[in-house]
């Protein structure tokens, strides 16, 4: 899988774990989604069976109103019962020891440590935060697209070290999914990011050490 294969396989991550609309449910019900993942899940010696929830079939209106309520029900900041697939929810608060506010080491909020730290990353690099983010700049859709910005702009190296200090999170957030019993579509897109991130830090573990 080269760099550029990797830039669009994130932005279309970033895509498809942003709130459904008729586009996306296009692509899904025309395959092009399905057909996109195959290719490298084959390659990933995933199973056929990660890709069963892009085949989705019925009318278009009827699976984008479906996706839409599923989507509000797993990752809604609105519904006391999601699971905000944001970064800072399923570390502790901050990691400075100096700290004396007496929820510093909770989980569950937004606006950490790695929220903090990834504003000046993007004011680093130019990237500015769209209002939609205001609150939790390390939401996994503009960690996604950052990713893809990295296969695109930076090295290995850098590419490594984001992945271990911002993406480490993902296989918390997958257990936390389960525990909701998404719709094959949802459950589908997470197989699909955490058997990505396992292969890559594999690669980069290799390059790093040869």
């Amino acid at each position: 899988m080269a760099d550029q294969e990797k830039e669009h396989f994130c932005l279309l991550m970033a895509f498809l774990f942003s709130p459904p609309d008729e586009e996306m449910v296009k692509q899904a019900h025309l395959g092009g989604v399905h057909s996109f993942f195959q290719r490298y899940v084959q390659s990933w010696e995933g199973g056929s069976g990660f890709l069963k929830g892009f085949l989705m079939e019925g009318d278009p209106g009827i699976l984008l109103k479906d996706l839409g309520n599923e989507y509000d029900r797993l990752f809604s900041r609105l519904n006391n019962d999601s699971i905000p697939p944001v970064e800072s929810v399923y570390k502790p608060w901050t990691q400075d020891p100096l700290c004396s506010l007496p929820f510093a080491s909770e989980r569950g909020l937004l606006m950490g440590d790695s929220a903090i730290h990834l504003l000046e990353i993007y004011r680093q690099t130019g990237l500015d935060v769209a209002e939609e983010f205001n609150g939790c700049p390390d939401h996994i859709v503009l960690e996604l697209e950052f990713l893809s910005h990295l296969y695109r702009e930076a090295t290995d190296k850098e590419v490594k070290k984001f992945i271990e200090d911002h993406l480490d999170w993902i296989s918390l957030f997958k257990e936390e999914l389960t525990k909701l019993h998404p719709c094959p579509f949802y459950k589908s897109l997470l197989e699909i990011l955490d058997l990505f991130l396992t292969t890559e830090r594999k690669r980069l573990e290799m390059m790093s050490n040869g």
